[in-house]
């Protein structure tokens, strides 16, 4: 089977090896893998079109340098698809970047299938790209619950497979003792992107020196490895350096979710991860001035953190722009550790959110199967 495998982030190159792992045990024959992604892709045998890191780029206003070059990586990708004729084409997350890619090749050649995975948020902004996926995909799959209600209005074949975080199994952390036996752990988590970690962690290394949470606390920040530079930059600048554990490994950073008491995170994945081990957080996060602007005529929501969207209420505090400050961070804090009914509610509407977030079976299982199927109807 050819297929070819489009993303665009290190989120999304997750999501697709997961999904190819899955393919390869109930493939009946062998995998030629081509397209663009990056190091997970990489280990499931990825011929590179283009890698992630190339395109890579969030925000409105950042992405405007890198226009004429994401466009003929664009170009250059839908010809090499075409003169491929893969079995399937599997777009994964990042619409901007991978529905583009698709609609080009719809246009060229309408007999190509295309899977998408991970719809466009239009339920929180830019409505109207449901039109674009009807018209570039063949089939969708979403991971949040009321999505599929949204795409079939529109006649868009659609299957909830359920998100990828609910293939977690939190009771492998239950037994990791990995905490200092007489500190509680404090979760630090700033970003996985330099803009974030330089606008962000400076903010909650003025809360935990505020409030002397490195006294207190077991400090542990999870980090990619490409951000460990700017990190220990910042923690040295506020001699905190020797005060805060790094940790790369995710098998260990998710036993630290587990066992934390109370964290402040970027908003992002990780904010829906920290959620998902029932773990209380003030979330934080800042845009590019232009670019906030401009999404102020753009969103439709007020909430960003996905356990408050699904809940439909301000369940887990979000502090945007200006109001990311050390004050109102160290309120939320204080609440959580103050208000035992607050918290109480915090942590069942996580609970009861991350439940809805489950499907029948695994993400990676249902994308595997759902592209079986879509290449045996050819």
């Amino acid at each position: 089977m050819k297929i070819v495998v489009i993303t665009g982030e290190e989120s999304g190159d997750k999501l697709a090896a997961s999904a190819i792992k899955e393919l390869k045990k109930i493939s009946n024959e062998p995998l030629k893998i081509f397209g663009i992604g990056g190091r997970a892709l990489e280990k499931e045998g990825i011929q590179k079109f283009f890698d992630i890191s190339e395109i890579n780029v969030m925000g409105l206003i950042e992405v405007i340098p890198k226009i004429f070059k994401i466009n003929r990586i664009i170009k250059s990708v839908v010809n090499q698809i075409i003169e491929l004729d893969p079995d399937i084409i599997f777009t994964v997350d990042s619409p901007d970047f991978t529905l583009r890619i698709a609609e080009r090749i719809k246009k060229r050649n309408n007999k190509l299938k295309i899977l998408h995975y991970v719809a466009p948020s239009v339920w929180a902004w830019r409505p109207g790209r449901v039109h674009t996926v009807k018209k570039s995909i063949d089939h969708l799959l979403t991971i949040l619950p009321f999505e599929k209600k949204i795409f079939e209005k529109y006649e868009v074949p659609t299957t909830f497979v359920g998100h990828p975080i609910t293939e977690i199994n939190i009771e492998n952390f239950k037994k990791n003792q990995i905490t200092e036996e007489d500190r509680e752990v404090f979760l630090i988590l700033p970003g996985s992107r330099k803009k974030e970690v330089v606008s962000l962690l400076p903010i909650y290394l003025e809360v935990i020196r505020a409030m002397k949470l490195d006294d207190k606390y077991e400090l542990v920040m999870p980090l990619t490895k490409e951000m460990t530079f700017y990190v220990e930059d910042i923690l040295s600048q506020f001699s905190l350096q020797n005060r805060i554990k790094i940790i790369l490994d995710e098998h260990i950073k998710y036993s630290y979710y587990y066992h934390a008491k109370l964290g402040i995170v970027t908003s992002g994945t990780a904010a829906l991860e920290v959620s998902y081990f029932n773990t209380p957080y003030v979330t934080a996060y800042k845009f590019n001035p232009v670019t906030y602007f401009i999404l102020q005529f753009l969103i439709k929501t007020r909430m960003g953190n996905l356990i408050n969207i699904i809940q439909g209420k301000f369940i887990i505090p979000e502090l945007l722009q200006s109001k990311s400050n050390k004050d109102n961070i160290m309120y939320y804090l204080k609440k959580f550790l103050d208000d035992n009914d607050y918290l109480q509610e915090v942590l069942s509407n996580a609970s009861e959110a991350a439940a809805k977030l489950k499907s029948q079976s695994t993400p990676s299982i249902m994308a595997a199967e759902k592209i079986i199927q879509i290449v045996n109807e050819k």
